[in-house]
């Protein structure tokens, strides 16, 4: 048998349920990673092996017994440090909520613990996942690079095999930038597909909660478990919980895959062009069709900063944090502070008219996804490579695009560039085609296995 730490959930779990791989033995393997490079990559703020084990030993017993275990049980989570997991205090990455334990666990956390799932830790992030970066974390692609953000430790506890699974959340692009910068799948759900109850929030009405893992088909047996109303959240999505694929789509004619002719595809490095280009071209040879789309008028308003992006997230960010900017103002990091300044600038007549931009620029991409009768709009997910530590990571005006309309957008592995970096292809669509879409995601992703490289493994 391979390493258990080195295989994808979708592998895991029949080596569990038969007993030919037992949970401590996974839990074993994944530890050992942490040993060996969490030094190095600094990937978690805080580690809970006890928590993990006691839900490996859990089910090993319940299996060796025969009795009826979760579809995760025993299965080692790393969680971002923006989930609420009582027992374990979630800081946010920030000095201000140092200790922070309200005694109460997010509803994404409790929807793994129902499964059966165990704490290995909680993961690093960007400060209040207000950034692209996630300091003092480094890529396990290149540790001199940064895994992006603002779930960055999730994304190198993934990439360096410390968890087979994680937690994330995005508000302009926080699953999907260090899913791209550290080769591994992810989607940003429809607005309030995932409960975000529990979950320290940036910008309510952008903020979003998701898996991340090495292989969509992971990805996709996530959402079976997590997507679904939860009356605790006010923005939950009262609708029945799409039907994720469980293999990829095998034909993909009369699929009509939407190419931006401006807007999503500036400013892209060379060989990230290249390798998004031929992931679209593994679509192309399944069936579908590439069709150039112009976007909606308003795109410029979207992309440019603050805009609409901007001009939502920053009054939203101030009155989340306005309590403790009175209190411990002085804990704060002076990147996310700058940010908060720059947010309480934000007029109310400039916030209200942010709002009714989003939603004409949502119903402009709707008329255009019927018009042109598109599955999914593509792009790269993040436009250069990983910068350099210290570097601030990427930039987010691709991704932050679907965050303003509220669709679902996927990155998914299309390739490593000549630097040996891995590169993530975006593919977004309607709330509606968030299954279908999704299925584009593992066409892609079991071409190309990308989660069959390990890139900490000895040369």
């Amino acid at each position: 048998m391979s390493d258990p730490a080195d295989l994808t959930l979708v592998e895991l779990l029949p080596l569990l349920a038969s007993r030919a791989l037992s949970a401590r033995e996974l839990l074993d393997a994944c530890l050992a990673n942490v040993e060996r490079h969490e030094q190095q990559v600094q990937a978690f703020v805080v580690l809970t092996p006890e928590r993990a084990r006691t839900a490996a030993e859990r089910a090993d017993a319940h299996r060796a017994a025969g009795r009826p275990v979760g579809e995760l049980a025993g299965v080692p989570v790393a969680v971002k440090d923006l989930y609420l997991t009582a027992g374990t205090p979630t800081t946010a990455s920030s000095r201000v909520l140092e200790g922070h334990d309200p005694g109460l666990d997010a509803e994404v956390w409790t929807r793994l613990q129902r499964a059966g799932a165990g704490l290995l830790g909680k993961t690093t992030m960007h400060e209040f996942a207000y950034g692209t970066g996630s300091i003092p974390t480094r890529n396990p692609w290149g540790l001199d690079r940064t895994p992006g953000g603002s779930s960055g430790g999730s994304g190198a506890a993934l990439a360096a095999r410390m968890a087979p699974v994680a937690t994330g959340t995005d508000t302009g692009g926080s699953l999907r930038i260090p899913a791209g910068a550290c080769g591994l799948s992810s989607l940003r759900p429809a607005q309030g597909r995932v409960s975000t109850y529990g979950v320290v929030p940036l910008s309510p009405s952008l903020d979003t909660a998701g898996p991340m893992a090495r292989r969509m088909l992971d990805v996709s047996l996530l959402l079976r478990l997590l997507a679904g109303h939860d009356p605790r959240d006010p923005g939950s999505l009262d609708a029945p919980v799409p039907a994720y694929p469980q293999q990829a789509p095998r034909d993909l004619a009369g699929v009509r895959i939407g190419v931006p002719s401006a807007g999503f595809w500036d400013d892209t490095d060379a060989d990230v062009d290249r390798l998004c280009a031929a992931g679209l071209e593994l679509l192309a040879a399944r069936g579908a069709e590439l069709v150039e789309v112009v976007p909606p008028s308003g795109t410029q308003q979207v992309m440019d900063w603050p805009g609409t992006y901007g001009e939502t997230m920053g009054p939203e960010a101030v009155a989340v944090h306005a309590q403790w900017l009175a209190e411990r103002e002085h804990l704060y990091g002076e990147e996310v502070l700058g940010r908060l300044r720059a947010g309480q600038e934000v007029t109310p007549e400039q916030y209200e008219h942010a709002q009714q931009h989003r939603r004409a620029w949502a119903q402009a991409w709707r008329a255009l996804f019927a018009s042109l009768r598109l599955d999914a709009v593509a792009h790269p997910t993040n436009p250069q490579p990983p910068a350099l530590l210290p570097g601030r990571g990427p930039s987010i005006w691709p991704s932050k695009a679907w965050s303003v309309t509220g669709f679902p957008a996927l990155s998914v592995p299309v390739g490593v560039d000549v630097r040996g970096l891995p590169v993530g292809l975006s593919l977004a669509a309607l709330p509606e085609q968030e299954a279908s879409l999704v299925g584009l995601g593992v066409v892609v992703d079991e071409e190309v296995q990308l989660w069959q490289r390990n890139p900490l493994a000895p040369a």
